[in-house]
């Protein structure tokens, strides 16, 4: 469906980077259909991240699920870029389209480990899970063990969403509940606008989730006290006090349902046999308000815009021409005043 030939994909815009590579949105031309290019820096790859990158692309080509990304030779397809700051009905939609993507991995022996907001991308009809880099799979040497022990490689990116037995590193060791309590992690995140732990040292971080002290939803039923909210969204947002005052007031305007509250305590309950699985939580009460509702009503409902990617790249191809117009390089043509 998709061809190995570069010019055939008009690059529009790059969505994101990482240490040796870059996310590109643009249109495969033969077809006119939007793909999202990931562009690996093997000049900078050292052998074990070429090694993850192969792992990578060796499990998304088992998958197929409207929820995860559709694999092609080199290239994903069907989304857009995913900007949070939702009301819960959208949450809703969003967790549970995840959620069916992560019952979808865990059903074929895979856990994700690497839940977070960052990794959900969305368009006008469904969210999709990204972010398959430390995705592994339960099968080892011709069996299914019970249990993981490593780390995820590129833990250090997603310590704040871990659940506590990943970090923990005992015998017991971790199963698919892990990513359970990543998706409570992300519920607070979405809700919240903050990334959880954010103000948090990792040993901090590490001993309230070792504790079993997880964050929570903020509005007016668990906000806490003036002085100490005001703290935590200045040093987590790096502001000032006048807009954090300002934000948790927004905090304490608010309501979110007993349905989410409980939902998101379910997924992070610190042992992992009183998490309910993917399966189970799609059944939750949580999800009945999605009835009747679909991602494009509630952004239109809320006055909320996905970005019109083939806008952004017009607009700048006009910027671009604009300062080429003006040859910046030649240093004859301007007189400079100080």
């Amino acid at each position: 469906m998709f061809g190995w030939n570069i010019h055939d994909y008009d690059i529009k815009l790059e969505l994101a980077k990482c240490s040796n590579g870059t996310v590109y949105m643009a249109k495969y031309l033969p077809n006119d259909q939007h793909v999202a290019l990931k562009r690996y820096h093997l000049e900078r790859t050292t052998k074990e991240e070429a090694e993850n990158i192969r792992d990578e692309v060796l499990a998304m080509r088992h998958f197929s699920h409207p929820n995860l990304h559709k694999f092609y030779t080199t290239f994903v397809t069907e989304f857009d870029l995913c900007v949070v700051s939702f009301p819960e009905i959208l949450i809703a939609l969003i967790m549970r389209d995840v959620l069916s993507g992560l019952e979808y991995l865990h059903r074929r022996g895979y856990i994700h480990r690497s839940v977070r907001a960052s990794h959900i991308l969305l368009n006008q009809t469904k969210a999709v899970l990204t972010g398959f880099r430390d995705c592994t799979s339960f099968m080892s040497h011709g069996g299914r063990v019970t249990a993981l022990h490593q780390l995820p490689p590129h833990s250090i990116r997603s310590l704040n969403w871990l659940a506590p037995e990943v970090l923990e590193q005992n015998l017991i060791g971790y199963n698919e509940k892990s990513d359970i309590y990543s998706i409570g992690i992300t519920c607070c995140e979405l809700a919240n606008g903050v990334e959880p732990f954010a103000d948090s040292q990792p040993t901090f971080m590490f001993t309230e989730k070792i504790r079993g002290n997880v964050p929570t939803l903020l509005d007016r039923s668990t906000c806490p006290a003036v002085d100490e909210m005001i703290e935590i969204i200045a040093t987590a947002n790096k502001t000032d006090s006048t807009i954090a005052a300002e934000t948790q007031q927004i905090y304490l305007q608010r309501m979110f349902s007993d349905e989410f509250h409980q939902f998101t305590e379910i997924c992070m309950e610190k042992k992992p046999s009183n998490r309910w699985s993917a399966l189970k939580l799609l059944s939750h009460s949580f999800f009945k308000q999605c009835r009747h509702n679909s991602i494009l009503d509630v952004t239109q409902r809320f006055g909320m815009q996905l970005s019109d990617y083939d806008q952004l790249r017009d607009e700048s191809l006009q910027l671009n021409k604009e300062l080429n117009d003006l040859n910046l390089n030649d240093s004859n043509n301007w007189q400079w005043e100080f």
